[in-house]
């Protein structure tokens, strides 16, 4: 009875075109973390990044988020769901163009194929376990919108997959993490410097020990593109940059002397 109950759970999402960038609860307990590209390429380091229970995005002829253009624009999104084995349905709806991956493998993908606007859908048969999911959505112009969901159709067998003849490739670094809207460390309150794109040197306040960095090293450095506290100062860290690139492309990012964040080194 329990899993009967559970596997009724997943089986139900309702997907509500709504203005800005709402969500509905999430199919499988699962949450989405979205990351945000100024261009049509999923190219460099997201400039905003969400956490949603759903991929139930209308955002009209609007942009997505802060930093971010109406038009012309790129969103990876990165989940891990668990499933009940049995045979799912999924849906995908967007304009303009979205690639849906289940286990680092492409299943639907519309870019460059004029399926705007159509809903498209695929069964696929499933294990029971936590599998990785993954929507890459591209935006030109006019407006814009993204609708994700899966059904649970059966318990086992039958299905049709017809995955992509190219697999994707399993990420050799994890993705930057989301940049902070306020950041304070010993050196300061970063938050002005975060909500007016200022340099970290704008926000800086040295604590007087004789080894700490002054305000001339720190505007040495470039500005910092992912906010956040880090330690320890000077250190660098290699993020995946673009999933899109076959193998993905990678960073290496360097924590500031002011320990607010990050920049690409």
């Amino acid at each position: 009875m329990k899993r009967l109950i559970v596997l009724a759970s997943i089986a139900v999402l309702l997907i509500l075109g709504v203005a800005g960038a709402g969500v509905v609860s999430s199919q499988s307990g699962n949450v989405w973390q979205v990351f945000f590209y100024p261009n049509t390429n999923w190219a460099g380091v997201p400039v905003f990044t969400q956490q949603v229970a759903a991929l139930n995005y209308n955002w009209g002829t609007a942009a997505p988020g802060p930093n971010m253009p109406s038009t012309n624009w790129t969103a990876t999104a990165t989940s891990s769901a668990y499933f009940y084995s049995g045979v799912y349905r999924y849906s995908v709806l967007a304009d303009d163009e979205a690639v849906l991956w289940v286990d680092n493998v492409i299943y639907l993908d519309t870019r460059g194929r004029g399926q705007s606007g159509k809903t498209l859908t695929l069964d696929l048969p499933m294990s029971e376990g936590w599998h990785a999911l993954r929507v890459d959505f591209r935006q030109y112009t006019g407006t814009s919108f993204l609708f994700v969901s899966w059904v649970f159709v059966k318990p086992s067998g039958g299905g049709t997959i017809v995955p992509s003849p190219t697999p994707g490739v399993p990420l050799a670094y994890p993705i930057p993490p989301a940049s902070a809207p306020s950041v304070k460390t010993q050196f300061g309150d970063y938050t002005p410097c975060i909500a007016n794109g200022w340099h970290q040197s704008k926000c800086f306040v040295s604590d007087g020990a004789w080894n700490s960095p002054n305000v001339g090293s720190i505007e040495m450095e470039p500005q910092i593109t992912i906010w956040g506290n880090c330690q320890p100062p000077d250190s660098d860290t290699t993020w995946t940059t673009n999933v899109n690139t076959n193998p993905p492309t990678t960073g290496t990012f360097r924590c500031s002397k002011t320990l607010a964040g990050w920049f690409p080194h």
